[in-house]
């Protein structure tokens, strides 16, 4: 069932319902008051006539039978009955309807001083006359024919209204629920127009208020990260295969001029050199890939344990070092009270290889490249500085540094692939952390990373 469908019925079912207990109340409280009204005349009929027998004098039993019976205002089947105290009938009318009444509604009515009752269609009242002399009961009944018939008209009525009422409700339900989700008709045809492959479009957010409006709005905002994360990842193959192309080329080229003759020992050794050095490249350049399609899957967070963050440093320097003996890295560890200011939960081989794309870039960009490493344990957050007296980095250059791919101008000449600082930032972010720079053209760069302590 469709929510229009569902919305049509729950709202029928709960105006009938509504309709139908005010129609009922209505009936209820008609019949309520015609009783009232027809018992209320009765007890009039009853009260007039006792008067007559027992307080006018010249008014005997035959004289007041024939008064009665003429009397324009009886309604059918109507009987009255005078009871004296010995309960005998002192006053009869209309003999031929109704039973003698019972010896015990006389003595509840003694008790009671008045009575109602009900036998089919003929009602009654019976009450106590009090006399100078004597105490009386009178009975009177009979049949509200007229009362009957206008309360059923008024249930025919009720019914009519109440069909009527309910295929009017039925047809405005339909309407408000088709206007109602009209935009939500409206946002799926827009969203089965939008495909992997242009997620350029947005859909329409309405009038900016309503909760239609709301779920398009985050809609639309989703539909952007998806954008954005798609372009990353297009942009993110289209660099790595040509990045991965460069050392795989010329692995090819040298190998194939290799092949074309005989050569001299030497001449093989060189060039089997040449194409191992291509192949650590691109070695580096695999890893470093696998560890950005890591850094990228929150998954890896659940595997964080504890991790000492001067092993790791210690760790970093060594790799560094071992890529180019020319390569200094100074360590300074300052601030530091117990081991609790050195832990960090978190992926040791991620922090590693943070802690080494920072200090391969300051010494591979310094002039005597050498890097300066400080950990400093003190505050809520472990803090790493990495500093080098390179060549700076362009103050509109600072945002696109950790962009990857990324190569400036000033350091093109210069072995990289433009992986490293973007894969630092997001194995920072994904510890929760953060990366900051500073730096000064022809004075180097000062990069600071913060990370939360594992405390």
């Amino acid at each position: 069932m469709t929510i229009r469908s569902r919305l049509t019925a729950q709202f029928l079912a709960l105006a009938s319902l509504i309709l139908g207990v005010a129609f009922i109340a209505v009936y209820m409280l008609s019949a309520d008051h015609r009783e009232e009204e027809f018992l209320g005349r009765m007890r009039d009929r009853g009260t007039n006539t006792a008067k007559l027998l027992l307080q006018v004098e010249e008014v005997d039993e035959p004289l007041l039978t024939k008064i009665e019976s003429d009397n324009p205002v009886r309604v059918p089947e109507e009987t009255i009955r005078i009871y004296d105290h010995h309960d005998h009938v002192i006053f009869s009318l209309g003999e031929g309807s109704p039973e003698p009444t019972p010896q015990d509604l006389l003595d509840r009515v003694r008790l009671e001083s008045e009575v109602t009752m009900r036998a089919g269609p003929v009602e009654g009242i019976a009450f106590a006359f009090n006399d100078r002399y004597d105490r009386f009961v009178v009975v009177v009944q009979g049949q509200d024919i007229f009362g009957q018939s206008k309360l059923r008209n008024l249930a025919r009525v009720l019914a009519l209204t109440f069909l009527i009422g309910v295929l009017l409700i039925f047809l405005a339900a339909r309407v408000f629920a088709q206007r109602a989700l009209s935009p939500v008709k409206r946002l799926i045809g827009q969203l089965r127009r939008l495909g992997a492959a242009d997620l350029s479009e947005r859909v329409d957010e309405g009038n900016g208020t309503d909760e239609l409006a709301q779920l398009a709005a985050s809609f639309n905002e989703l539909i952007a990260r998806l954008q954005e994360a798609f372009q990353v990842q297009k942009n993110f193959i289209a660099n790595a295969s040509h990045e991965m192309r460069t050392p795989l080329t010329n692995i090819s080229g040298q190998l194939d001029v290799l092949l074309l003759r005989e050569r001299s020992g030497e001449e093989y050794r060189t060039s089997l050199a040449s194409v191992v050095e291509d192949m650590h490249t691109l070695n580096r350049l695999a890893d470093r890939l696998l560890l950005m399609a890591q850094a990228e899957t929150r998954s890896t967070t659940a595997s964080f344990v504890p991790v000492r963050m001067d092993e790791v440093l210690w760790a970093a320097r060594s790799d560094v070092q071992r890529m180019d003996p020319a390569y200094r890295v100074l360590v300074d560890i300052a601030d530091v009270e117990d081991e609790g200011d050195l832990l960090v939960k978190g992926s040791e081989t991620l922090l590693r290889s943070l802690v080494s794309n920072l200090v391969e870039n300051a010494c591979k960009y310094a002039p005597d490249c050498t890097a300066h490493v400080t950990l400093t344990g003190s505050g809520p957050a472990l803090r790493i500085t990495v500093k080098d007296e390179g060549p700076g980095i362009p103050a509109e250059e600072r945002e696109q540094i950790f962009q990857p791919f990324f190569r400036s101008l000033r350091t093109s000449g210069a072995k990289g692939h433009g992986i490293g600082l973007s894969l630092a930032l997001r194995i920072a972010q994904l510890h929760g952390g953060s990366i900051t720079v500073r730096s000064v053209v022809g004075m180097g760069s000062y990069f600071t990373v913060r990370l939360p302590k594992a405390t």
